[in-house]
């Protein structure tokens, strides 16, 4: 009855603000991935370029490298010890999430190199004598069905990463992204 009424009266019912907050927090994780982990390391990966870091030797002063899953993870790990040290993860927390965002690392990797062969394909296209266009068509297909795995994946990473987390340390954690985005 109070459900009930709680709904008649315009507020929304327990479950749907469960429900919201439940979606607003995946959401909030998500951001909270974006932002500090997987942005720069999505771009790495589909650019072939990595991050500049003067002081690790062989990496070079000027300009980009070409980033491997294991700079990926190592720069992964920097973001998530990062981003869970104010929200009381516990080591064997920060390990559980270093395991799933490695195993999405190495999956996009995989992934990257499909995309860079359709990249290398389109060239061959666009570079011929005569322009095919079904078989650019294929190409493109292959490039969306690629970009439809990768996001799938990454989605499957936050929601393995949030079921690592509790309820408290995803709030404290999409706190701590809000905070950081002023």
């Amino acid at each position: 009855m109070e459900s009930q009424n709680e709904t008649t009266k315009g507020g929304p019912s327990r479950l749907r603000r469960g429900l919201l907050y439940g979606l607003l927090g995946a959401g909030g994780l998500a951001a909270v991935f974006v932002v500090f982990a997987a942005r720069p390391i999505m771009a790495a990966i589909q650019d072939g370029a990595g991050f500049h870091r003067p002081w690790r030797a062989g990496w070079g002063w000027g300009g980009h490298h070409a980033m491997n899953p294991e700079a990926a993870k190592e720069h992964l790990q920097i973001a998530t010890k990062w981003a869970l040290r104010d929200i009381d993860a516990s080591p064997a927390q920060q390990d559980q999430v270093n395991r799933i965002l490695g195993g999405a690392v190495d999956d996009l990797f995989r992934l990257r190199q499909k995309h860079q062969t359709n990249r290398e394909a389109f060239a061959a296209q666009l570079g011929g004598a005569t322009i095919d266009r079904a078989a650019l068509e294929e190409i493109r297909k292959s490039e969306m069905a690629l970009a439809d795995d990768a996001s799938q994946r990454f989605v499957q990473a936050l929601a393995d990463v949030a079921d690592v987390l509790t309820p408290e340390q995803r709030r404290a954690l999409i706190e701590r992204v809000h905070q950081h985005r002023r």
